[in-house]
């Protein structure tokens, strides 16, 4: 199994010079992925639910009191399998284009997070683990087909009072394929609606 040391690592050959911060944040989001998609974890060190969000320790003591971190000489992508490659892959192009505190955010939202922290305010410090198959479950289930994924915005719209046509569902699973840019398809029906 890679360690977070080769994560880390293959995270930076991906996205290039990060604040820490969201190299961490990086690194998070590639085990939950990996989680959810293999089943297994991508490593095995904890991640822990800081104020800032998810963070794994044994990285941290690494970059600590660096803000950029543009090289991780203490890991090796190499040792990561295609599958994993392809997880960190897709981690830095989802998730790459996000600031640091834009993917604090994210995690602050996410049940892992909010999870192993319980009830403490989000300001207190916390050094609680997150539960590895919170995290699998909790991916997994973000993880739809595209007539799931179009079943379910349908059924939310129809509960906001709105009704999507054929058109609109089709349209709607031309994004969920990756056919189309969603941000595309909210700019095509905004100059649809302008006239």
């Amino acid at each position: 199994m890679a360690s977070a040391h080769d994560v880390a690592a293959a995270v930076l050959a991906e996205v290039g010079r990060v604040t820490a911060m969201k190299l961490e944040k990086l690194v998070y989001y590639c085990q939950g992925w990996h989680l959810a998609r293999s089943g297994s974890p991508l490593f095995a060190e904890p991640i822990e639910a800081w104020r800032e969000g998810p963070v794994v320790p044994l990285l941290y003591r690494h970059h600590r009191q660096q803000l950029y971190v543009s090289d991780w000489p203490l890991g090796d992508p190499s040792r990561l399998t295609d599958a994993q490659r392809e997880s960190v892959r897709w981690v830095a192009r989802e998730y790459g284009r996000f600031s640091a505190t834009e993917l604090s955010t994210m995690t602050h939202n996410e049940l892992p997070w909010r999870a192993a922290r319980g009830a403490l305010p989000e300001s207190a410090s916390s050094s609680e683990q997150l539960d590895v198959d919170l995290m699998r479950a909790y991916y997994a289930r973000q993880m739809a087909s595209t007539e799931t994924a179009v079943a379910q915005a349908t059924a939310n719209a129809a509960i906001e009072g709105e009704e999507f046509d054929q058109d609109w569902q089709e349209r709607l699973r031309d994004v969920a394929s990756g056919l189309v840019d969603a941000d595309d398809l909210i700019a095509e029906e905004i100059g649809r609606l302008r006239g």
